[in-house]
């Protein structure tokens, strides 16, 4: 398989969410410009075109080798439109043969009446329906927890991921707005600590962190 056709197709053109309005996805092409965190484009290239060959091998300072086979992706999946533009963003470069993908949803354990778990159950499901579709295999990841930020990190940690892709405002709306105890608790969080993809940019810029972040 040649690099030409290991290159996915971009989620506008097939993804599941997409709705039949042109305009409505140019005005998020330009209202909302992609921001990189700590990797741009030309960096992730770069490394993917060294990882070409069947593997490449790397030499620490000390000596010490290992083997590089490809990269960890993760895409912060959310029924907001701009993880759309996360997904077309991590395929860019994906290659089928070395890199491994993961979809990640947290929920909130303060979503008592489940309304947010089953929002993130059912955006779950269209996007594994769509890289079914094209044939990209993934690892499929669905928590909660209290503090979802932390949580976030802990299984980007777990799993060893290389690279987060996550959209611009993605995790900052409430499923049900009915539900008012946590529609208040949601609102008064992020008055005082900011959104959970702001949180996410803090610690992408904190030192030797082992991710690279992609707001799109």
């Amino acid at each position: 398989m040649n690099s030409t056709e290991q290159q996915t197709q971009q989620v506008d053109d097939h993804h599941p969410l997409s709705n039949d309005s042109s305009s409505g996805n140019n005005e998020h092409k330009d209202d909302n410009k992609e921001q990189v965190i700590n990797i741009n484009s030309a960096d992730e290239q770069q490394q993917q075109s060294n990882n070409s060959s069947s593997a490449d091998i790397i030499t620490e300072e000390d000596g010490d080798s290992y083997i590089i086979q490809g990269f960890r992706k993760l895409i912060i999946i959310d029924s907001d439109d701009s993880t759309n533009r996360a997904v077309n963003k991590a395929m860019e470069n994906f290659d089928k043969e070395k890199d491994e993908l993961y979809l990640l949803t947290v929920t909130s354990s303060l979503d008592y009446l489940n309304d947010e778990k089953n929002d993130a159950k059912l955006t779950m499901y269209k996007y594994e329906h769509y890289f079914d579709s094209i044939g990209i295999t993934y690892t499929p990841i669905s928590v909660e927890a209290f503090d979802i930020l932390n949580k976030i990190r802990a299984e980007l940690d777990e799993n060893e991921i290389d690279i987060v892709y996550v959209g611009e405002t993605a995790l900052t709306s409430v499923s049900n707005p009915d539900n008012i105890l946590f529609s208040v608790f949601s609102s008064i969080k992020k008055a005082l600590l900011g959104t959970i993809v702001s949180g996410i940019k803090r610690e992408s810029e904190r030192d030797n962190c082992p991710w690279k972040l992609f707001v799109c």
